[in-house]
């Protein structure tokens, strides 16, 4: 039968037999170049570097609905954060919580109006392997705590007992609601994150949230949505395997339907987002190289990919089965972002999956520029002691936190050239404003670190990512 075949794991272990624990649950983070910490072991680089908030008011703050230059759709956009949770979770913080703050300026426009000057926003560091981060030659080490691998984890979860509160035990499908359209909610209070709702400014009932296999999931309606297509794919397959084979067991149907989705995931993956993404078409697949380390390192994680956040958009459009806009019941073309986090299982009460995928693959995302909106940068959800905090900062307090080096120590690491000016990475000299201030702030002093030199690449008129 199916179920006797072998079968992937849960947890990533054993996909690459010569290296059993490569891509595995809580494995390190891979370092591509030499850690900066500031005291060479664990204490966060950047000392002496400006605050995280001010370096986004100077370089990632301008105006929203920017279209994209290569007819990029939110789609891709948030598409972006679906193989991001698939392959990394490496933000969420340890046991004890190790809190940091980050400074912000008095009468700071959005979290200093009263110019009271004693704000800051909170920090929390990334969890790390307690085994390391002794001594300089035991750096911190932070870990992956989903796969590295695309196989499914944001779909079934990197835990068996997690995946088994989802199923039915019946025909090899999901737990659905009775019309089988939405998960069921999450009465079992599996371990979901649920962060405090800012338009309540308090937590609600982890039961209201939708039971799926990334805990990230019902961050906001766009992944959401991604979230319950594969879950209706699980079950569209497992019924046409069941009338396929109706002697098959429950385990048999759940196991093909899950090969096939993973298998499915893989291709749009590969073949369809990387190539719309970075602009060129990966080579053909040539086998399974068993000494190639599938493990996400530090400075894609803390940095490069973050570079899709300047696609996302401050709202969401919707359309209807004739391709009609949907408005809000306020009459607004579009769901602002900042008003769903957490809350989209609310969301669905008055629109359909259907109609959120449809008006995202119908909508332009932001622009390929250091700039993110307002919805991410002034208005992204908090932790409970402060329900908004600024995304940009936080992508560069990350960078700190894991100790990642200046930007041209990193360029060097890679086998790239060192950059003298900011010239190097923009010829146009599009911004002369923002040029100026990054020179003065990081080439004056090459330790501030890498932080969005690679969304200020606007020389690129023919593709979308430069090497940086």
């Amino acid at each position: 039968m199916y179920s006797q075949t072998e079968k992937q794991r849960y947890d990533g272990w054993y996909n690459n037999l010569a290296h059993p624990d490569w891509g595995s649950v809580d494995s390190h983070l891979v370092r591509k170049a030499p850690p900066s910490y500031s005291d060479g072991v664990y204490a966060m680089a950047g000392a002496n570097r400006p605050s995280t908030r001010r370096l986004s008011r100077l370089f990632m703050r301008g105006k929203d609905g920017l279209g994209s230059k290569f007819n990029r759709t939110a789609l891709l956009a948030f598409f972006g954060q679906l193989v991001a949770n698939e392959i990394v979770m490496a933000s969420e913080s340890g046991c004890p919580i190790e809190m940091h703050r980050i400074e912000i300026e008095k009468c700071d426009e959005m979290y200093d109006r009263e110019c009271r000057g004693d704000k800051y926003i909170p920090f929390h560091r990334a969890a790390y392997d307690r085994d390391t981060g002794q001594s300089p030659n035991a750096p911190r080490e932070q870990i992956n705590q989903m796969t590295a691998w695309i196989d499914g984890s944001f779909i079934y979860s990197t835990s068996e007992a997690w995946l088994n509160a989802m199923r039915s035990f019946h025909n090899g499908t999901l737990l659905t609601e009775k019309d089988g359209k939405l998960p069921v909610r999450n009465t079992m209070r599996v371990p979901l994150f649920n962060n405090p709702v800012p338009s309540v400014m308090k937590m609600l009932s982890p039961e209201r949230l939708f039971l799926l296999g990334d805990p990230r999931t019902n961050q906001n309606p766009a992944i959401l949505s991604f979230a319950i297509l594969f879950l209706r794919w699980h079950n569209t397959l497992a019924q046409r395997i069941k009338r396929v084979h109706p002697d098959w067991s429950d385990e048999d149907i759940y196991q093909r339907a899950r090969h096939t989705v993973i298998a499915s995931l893989q291709n749009v993956i590969v073949y369809e987002y990387l190539p719309a993404f970075l602009g060129t078409s990966l080579p053909p697949y040539d086998g399974y190289k068993q000494d190639i380390h599938p493990g996400i390192g530090h400075i894609f994680q803390a940095a490069a990919f973050r570079f899709g956040h300047t696609m996302i958009p401050p709202g969401i459009y919707r359309r209807d089965g004739q391709c009609n806009f949907k408005e809000t019941p306020m009459g607004y073309p579009a769901v602002r972002l900042c008003s769903t986090w957490w809350d989209s299982s609310g969301f669905f009460a008055d629109t359909s999956v259907e109609e959120v995928l449809m008006g995202l693959a119908s909508q332009i995302s932001e622009r390929e520029d250091p700039v993110l909106c307002s919805d991410v940068r002034d208005k992204l959800f908090g932790p409970m002691e402060f329900t908004r905090r600024d995304l940009g900062a936080l992508n560069i307090m990350r960078g700190r936190d894991n100790g990642l080096p200046d930007y041209n120590t990193a360029r060097e690491s890679y086998g790239l050239k060192r950059h003298k000016t900011w010239t190097d990475i923009n010829p146009p000299l599009s911004s002369p404003r923002r040029l100026r201030d990054a020179d003065r702030i990081c080439f004056e002093n090459e330790r501030n670190g890498i932080f969005y030199s690679r969304g200020d690449r606007r020389a690129a008129q023919d593709y979308p990512l430069g090497t940086s």
